[in-house]
């Protein structure tokens, strides 16, 4: 839409086509989820016969171990994001003026990229286990948060330096844990509150770290006049 359209015709009326171009990704999603097989979990309790267990009171989810720890992992990938794609891209515009367009399409074609990113490391936990893709997303994460944003927020470099660079913190950071978060927290939980409980963990987790996170952060940048604050 920025490319095709004029920002008069963007704020009249072209906002609104992606809205409308959801309702045709709604109908694949739910065609897709009525012809997946169930998972073996599921499967095994509807071979099972087994009489239905009485539910579990709702408060006991917060004393569940699993519980805290699903949302925990929540809190690493849904702060990175609320920070790279909500906070840096207004930080690169707003306060060190850069061209609106750098950080707008690096996001664009790094979402275009998770197109691949994302199954990939599904298919390799799937192979090697959760765990260590894990461990491999997070640390690249950690390892490359200062390098990649000393280039990031440097007008010395070139935009296209600029965009790998946040092509590359977005993937790693963002779209790799979120291509493992989502699994990984399912197993955490049994097959009768399954959904509920991830869903739960994932929402608490999500709201916290993505809404204060960022301004946490612009509080800590305003006060040291400095981008340290995100890096950290």
């Amino acid at each position: 839409m920025f490319f095709i359209l004029s920002k008069e015709e963007l704020l009249a009326w072209g906002w609104r086509i992606p809205f409308l171009a959801s309702v045709v990704v709604m109908v694949f999603a739910i065609w897709l989820r009525m012809n997946l097989k169930e998972s073996p979990v599921f499967e095994k309790v509807n071979d099972s016969n087994q009489p239905t267990a009485k539910p579990a009171p709702a408060g006991s989810m917060f004393q569940s171990k699993s519980f805290w720890l699903a949302t925990g992992l929540r809190f690493g990938q849904a702060g990175n994001s609320g920070l790279i794609q909500t906070f840096l891209a207004g930080y690169l515009v707003q306060t060190l003026l850069f061209n609106k367009a750098i950080p707008t399409d690096a996001l664009m074609i790094s979402s275009i990229l998770g197109f691949m990113t994302i199954p990939f490391l599904g298919w390799l936990s799937d192979k090697i286990g959760r765990r260590i893709p894990y461990i491999i997303m997070n640390t690249s994460a950690i390892v490359l948060a200062w390098p990649m944003l000393s280039i990031i927020v440097d007008k010395s470099y070139a935009p296209s330096t600029i965009m790998v660079a946040l092509i590359v913190i977005h993937n790693c950071a963002v779209l790799g844990l979120f291509a493992l978060e989502n699994i990984t927290m399912a197993e955490m939980f049994g097959c009768k509150n399954r959904f509920t409980r991830m869903a739960i963990s994932k929402e608490i987790g999500g709201l916290i770290a993505s809404g204060f996170g960022p301004i946490l952060v612009g509080i800590f940048c305003t006060m040291t006049e400095s981008w340290y604050p995100i890096a950290r």
